[in-house]
């Protein structure tokens, strides 16, 4: 069986709705649209408030279908699209800058906890898609908002050669003085919400 023919059902781009999928339903699913960072308070405490650098809105696109894969086994899959420009603070000049954050990955569904696992520690399969867990209200929010984290860099920083040397200088001379401790806070997400709204 492969369902690529078959009409997909179509997802709204509401985030209450994409909250709880019916993975099980045998139905296949698309879906695409814009949704605010308010979603995924995760990623909000990533995210450097200034007013020059503001997010983009977090762009999806999802489509899942049935390929017999194992035989006669009908797999599910899931692909998932994502694109999010989000301010961060780059940790060479602790200034403000943009990050660009752009997934495009495939996945496999299975029924329990232990069929994802299996699958992905099975060295065979270490350059094909990720396991995911299906469910009746499988949250694709939670999904998206678990890739974009995936996709952060480990160190936030400009571009090389990006930093202004200034803004490098001072920190320099803060770190070898000593007479100060450089604190990156951050803020409450439910703060930055506001503060978007304001302006």
């Amino acid at each position: 069986m492969n369902s690529k023919n078959m009409t997909p059902h179509i997802l709204p781009n509401n985030a209450k709705d994409l909250q709880s999928i019916d993975m099980r339903s045998g139905l296949t699913y698309i879906g695409q649209g814009v949704l605010e960072l308010s979603h995924f308070p995760r990623l909000l405490q990533e995210m450097t408030v200034e007013a020059n650098f503001q997010p983009s809105g977090l762009h999806w696109e999802m489509s899942t279908w049935f390929e017999e894969r194992f035989g006669t086994i009908p797999m599910q899959y899931m692909h998932l699209r994502l694109a999010l420009d989000l301010p961060l603070t780059c940790q060479a000049c602790l200034q403000p800058y943009i990050e660009s954050l752009d997934s495009d990955r495939d996945y496999i569904l299975f029924e329990t906890e232990e069929e994802a696992e299996a699958w992905d520690f099975d060295e065979e399969n270490q350059d094909a898609e990720d396991a995911l867990v299906s469910s009746e209200a499988f949250n694709l929010l939670e999904t998206i908002e678990e890739e974009l984290l995936l996709n952060l860099p480990l160190i936030a920083k400009h571009p090389l050669g990006e930093c202004k040397p200034e803004d490098l200088q001072k920190v320099s001379k803060t770190l070898k003085s000593g007479s100060e401790e450089i604190i990156i806070k951050k803020p409450n997400p439910f703060a930055i919400l506001e503060k978007l709204k304001k302006q």
